[in-house]
């Protein structure tokens, strides 16, 4: 009697009602590329990854991914589970900007993205003003170049120095930001007696290519700089300290700095940046308009 192959069942629905942690993990394992990768991006530990990805497997009953050296890649069911995960993920976080839109009260958190000089040297000192107005707001800086993703709730609200150009987010003008090239009078002076050996003060490679780091390089191309940093409150206090000359935003200006000329060098636009789904939020309202009242002075 001939033995028959061994046939595995389909995966039943209630083997297929894996649990959301472990789609999750799934997803983040497939965008850092290891579980260490994942972890640091969920918050948990290691072994947490390989456990859920191990009882998603199980759920599933057949391998998602194979390790290749360095690199994953997903088996055809692998791509089907990603792609799930990903819908998931879009769903939840359509969710959670419904619910924060339909949030009518004027208290609890918002978090702001902002660049780490607008955040430290000019909105924060300006921000008792909004919360005698609004004691039970709860208002957090995210600072940084990185752009976060609205989208995702990473920030409920942004300050960009550019127009978003997707139809999700909405954009409001806050104004035009005036950049200086500054520095202290011994500082000055050098560059008058001789501009193209002036010290200066500039942003490191950590900087996207933006419009200041083009003014610079076309600029003081030749000139030494002493000194580099992504942060523009480094860069201000440097100059303030007789480091070099920097290009600085009005509101950075100090009075241990002199500007080389009355006019700007460079002129940027800012937008208060935020999603559609939140458009009706009161706090973000409140936040935006404190925001548009702040920037009338630069």
């Amino acid at each position: 009697m001939t033995a028959r192959p061994a046939i595995h069942p389909a995966p039943s629905a209630a083997t297929l009602q894996a649990d959301w942690e472990s789609l999750r993990s799934f997803a983040a394992f497939i965008d850092a590329g290891s579980f260490s990768g994942a972890a640091r991006a969920l918050g948990v530990t290691h072994a947490t990854i390989g456990r859920r990805l191990q009882q998603l497997e199980a759920a599933m009953q057949a391998p998602l991914f194979i390790r290749r050296a360095d690199d994953v890649e997903l088996t055809r069911l692998g791509e089907s589970v990603l792609t799930a995960a990903r819908a998931m993920q879009e769903q939840t976080r359509q969710l959670a900007r419904t619910l924060a839109g339909e949030d009518l009260r004027l208290e609890g958190k918002l978090r702001l993205a902002c660049t780490d000089a607008i955040g430290t040297l000019f909105l924060a000192p300006r921000l008792p003003a909004l919360l005698r107005q609004w004691p039970a707001l709860d208002v957090e800086f995210a600072l940084g170049h990185q752009t976060l993703s609205l989208a995702r709730r990473e920030a409920d609200l942004a300050l960009r120095f550019a127009r978003p150009q997707d139809g999700e987010l909405i954009a409001r003008p806050l104004g035009r930001v005036k950049f200086y090239l500054c520095g202290t009078p011994a500082n000055l002076a050098a560059w008058h007696r001789a501009p193209r050996s002036a010290p200066f003060v500039g942003y490191d490679d950590g900087v996207p290519d933006i419009p200041e780091t083009r003014w610079i390089a076309s600029h003081a191309a030749g000139n030494p700089v002493r000194f580099r940093s992504t942060s523009l409150v480094a860069q201000c206090m440097a100059a303030r300290a007789g480091v070099g000359l920097a290009l600085l935003p009005s509101y950075l200006l100090a009075p241990e700095l002199q500007t080389v000329d009355a006019v700007p060098q460079l002129e940027r636009e800012l937008w208060a940046v935020f999603h559609r789904d939140l458009k009706a939020l009161p706090r973000l309202r409140a936040v935006l308009g404190w925001l548009q009242d702040c920037c009338s002075e630069l």
